[in-house]
């Protein structure tokens, strides 16, 4: 067993964020002096109880939460990013042991630091539960992940899951969309590339150039940005944009909900198609325990995807079942996952540069607009006609609450017809475009006050 608690930190090693504060007075980087604070406690073999959390904090914001300096939601990214620190020092030397024994260490330090009781708007919103390092592992391993690898997490959070490909020596690409969770991330792997899209569109967002042969992904299991309410298929989406996006035979691991699973007949049409792009190598279920340090004890389930077309693509594998705790998880990746296929990413000239633009709005806070992918220098101007509008025959709407609706003023030649049947309000078809511009525009615009 490697004795953690006789290896000494060396300070050269980690993240000045002292000397980041001052560009950063938002957060991040104090989050980092916080986990700095909270990583000597790790080393050391202390727990992190609520005082040190308090102290560590208190020092890094110049305040107390009391004061609204920091919320404790703040103090658990602040741990999360402790325990990456922890296993960048630490990693290299438990790499040299079993798989189980790696596992078993980090089941002692994820006991150190404290259970996640509290939640902020931003977190729900976006259902930041982050992968615990145990279950990171796991994926690691199912990942198989080499020095030559290019991994993408695409909904990367406090960077648990990264941290493992960067200990496997894979150069990454981040992203993710929550603004102080993007711009920790930035401190702590400051070599790499953190976008800050939505995930579920990544395949859109990335540089066409780049192909990575490794995703590993923890989505947010039935949230999608600016929607209120559950979407039932929000992990999918993900999975689906993440894989278009991989080099083929890549391979994809996904932490997603227990429910999402081949076997499932509400979800076995959508496994079919997704398995004419690749093929579903594993799936299994984790009992809910495993995050329950993390604020949650949802069942999860690890799903590993070759990016490789399916002979019978409407042939889905059966599920290993429900594993009560990541040693059996353990077993079956390392007993049951296939080797990977050979795959070659695509770098394109160069990784881009680390993104410091703002994060998107989301419609349960923050106010910024969002940043847009620029056009690309080729893009060719969509040529059309302009046209005069004229109501249907007769002048008459029917009494249902749609109409057909079709482009009104103007007139694309050559275009095709919808695939499918588009519709609009019965309002809206009953006036002319120029009128509905005019409408909104006094709609949309502030009233007066007629006081002085």
């Amino acid at each position: 067993m490697l004795d953690l608690t006789a290896t000494a930190l060396d300070a050269a090693s980690l993240p000045l964020a002292s000397n980041l504060a001052a560009a950063d007075p938002g957060g991040a980087a104090r989050l980092l002096d916080a986990a700095q604070a909270i990583l000597l406690d790790l080393a050391a073999g202390r727990a992190v109880d609520t005082g040190a959390i308090r102290a560590a904090m208190q020092r890094a914001f110049g305040g107390s939460d009391a004061h609204g300096a920091w919320r404790w939601k703040d103090s658990y990214e602040a741990c999360e990013a402790a325990e990456v620190l922890f296993l960048r020092r630490f990693g290299p030397a438990m790499r040299a042991k079993p798989a189980a024994t790696q596992l078993a260490m980090l089941a002692k330090v994820a006991a150190l630091v404290p259970s996640q009781t509290r939640r902020s708007e931003e977190s729900q919103a976006l259902q930041q539960f982050s992968a615990p390092i145990g279950l990171g592992l796991v994926a690691a391993r199912a990942a198989a992940l080499a020095a030559s690898d290019l991994a993408l997490e695409p909904s990367a959070g406090t960077g648990l899951l990264a941290i493992f490909a960067e200990l496997a020596g894979a150069s990454l690409i981040l992203n993710e969309l929550g603004g102080t969770r993007a711009d920790l991330l930035a401190h702590l792997f400051p070599a790499a590339p953190v976008t800050r899209q939505d995930a579920a569109f990544i395949d859109d967002h990335l540089d066409p150039a780049l192909r990575p042969s490794v995703v590993l992904m923890n989505p947010p299991f039935s949230a999608a940005v600016n929607v209120d309410g559950r979407v039932a298929d929000a992990a999918l989406r993900h999975i689906g944009s993440a894989l278009a996006r991989l080099a083929e035979g890549g391979r994809l691991v996904a932490i997603t909900g227990a429910n999402l699973s081949p076997e499932a007949p509400r979800w076995q049409d959508a496994f079919a198609r997704l398995q004419e792009r690749g093929t579903v190598v594993f799936t299994a279920a984790i009992d809910g325990r495993v995050y329950a340090r993390h604020g949650t004890t949802t069942e999860t389930r690890l799903t590993v995807i070759d990016r490789l077309p399916a002979a019978d693509p409407t042939r889905l594998p059966a599920s290993f079942g429900l594993a009560p705790d990541l040693a059996t998880l353990l077993g079956w990746v390392d007993a049951h996952v296939p080797p990977r296929q050979p795959c070659t990413p695509m770098h394109g000239s160069a990784l881009p540069a680390p993104c410091k633009s703002a994060s998107p709005a989301l419609r349960n806070g923050g106010s910024k607009a969002p940043a847009f992918t620029p056009v690309a220098s080729d893009a060719v101007l969509l040529a059309y006609e302009t046209c005069d509008w004229s109501p249907a025959e007769g002048g008459r709407i029917s009494a249902s609450l749609y109409e057909p609706y079709a482009l009104q003023s103007l007139r694309i030649a050559g275009a095709q017809p919808h695939p499918t049947p588009l519709v609009q309000s019965a309002a809206m078809a009953s006036v002319a475009p120029t009128c509905r511009r005019a409408w909104l525009q006094m709609a949309c615009s502030p009233t007066r006050s007629s006081r002085p």
